[in-house]
């Protein structure tokens, strides 16, 4: 048996050189129609809500129409349900008391409906300052995206002021396929890094045809489906980082132990290996 040469720790699952996420919010009624096409491509997505909108409350006016509370569960099946407040304020104009009551209670309300832990947020209106960020680090919210942009967004610094690479119809530099490429692409396919697109699925819903469903199509077609790229939620990327960050190497080499519940991969030499939730995997063979 060779103790390995070098053990290093692959940004992302697999040994995937690019993650590709995306955002959506307000839980309108369209989000079923995006939804539909995305669990054909395989893509992921993180839908932020607002509980206090669903269907049956009382919506501002001019607001599009939002999907049933009832049907929350089994349409972002395979997604991810995050927060969007209850009320969609902003909350940069609040105190903490009203920003801990629209994040909390939006987190308990969604909670009530996915049946799983809601870690995850967006701000409404892209708004927020540092009263906002200083009251979510109590609240459980591990990430929220503002709609500030950035390249290659991973790993924030401040994962309560988390950047998204583009907003999905944004051609002021490029379209979104046409920035993808431009990435996956770059330095002859040596870069490893994020993508992360983000926008309202009603944005589709024009006869603009560089704003309509055949348009959206356009869009995700060509990014689906690379064997380099890991599709993932928002919330899959912090879990990874953090299991990956949590991983134990053995002094000698000769293993390593994965204390998280998410497996974790390694490169010894040019091998890679999974190490298993809560496993020791010996990586001298």
């Amino acid at each position: 048996m060779a103790i390995p040469a070098r053990i290093e720790l692959p940004t992302f699952p697999a040994g995937k050189r690019i993650a590709f996420t995306t955002s959506w919010d307000d839980g309108t009624i369209h989000d079923r129609r995006l939804v539909a096409y995305f669990n054909q491509l395989g893509i992921k997505g993180t839908f932020n809500l607002n509980s206090g909108l669903l269907e049956g409350k009382t919506l501002p006016s001019g607001w599009h129409g939002r999907i049933r509370p009832d049907e929350v569960a089994s349409l972002f099946h395979g997604h991810e349900v995050a927060v969007h407040t209850v009320t969609h304020p902003w909350l940069d104009r609040l105190d903490g008391a009203q920003i801990a009551t629209e994040v909390l209670d939006d987190r308990k309300a969604l909670e009530d409906l996915v049946g799983y832990p809601v870690r995850g947020m967006a701000y409404p209106f892209g708004t927020y300052n540092d009263r906002v960020i200083n009251t979510l680090r109590d609240l459980g919210i591990v990430y929220s995206r503002t709609c500030e942009n950035r390249y290659n967004p991973w790993v924030p610094a401040e994962p309560l002021a988390w950047p998204s690479t583009m907003h999905v119809l944004d051609e002021s530099n490029l379209t979104l396929p046409e920035r993808f490429e431009k990435m996956y692409t770059d330095n002859n396919r040596s870069v490893t890094g994020l993508f992360y697109a983000w926008g309202h699925s009603y944005e589709f819903e024009t006869d603009n045809p560089r704003r309509n469903w055949s348009n959206l199509e356009r869009l995700f077609q060509s990014i689906a489906g690379k064997p380099d790229v890991w599709y993932c939620t928002n919330i899959q990327l912090f879990d990874y980082e953090s299991a990956r960050q949590r991983l134990v190497l053995a002094a000698n080499r000769a293993s390593a132990f994965n204390p998280s519940a998410v497996p974790v991969t390694v490169k010894a030499d040019n091998k890679l290996i999974e190490i298993p939730a809560g496993q020791t995997i010996r990586l001298d063979i």
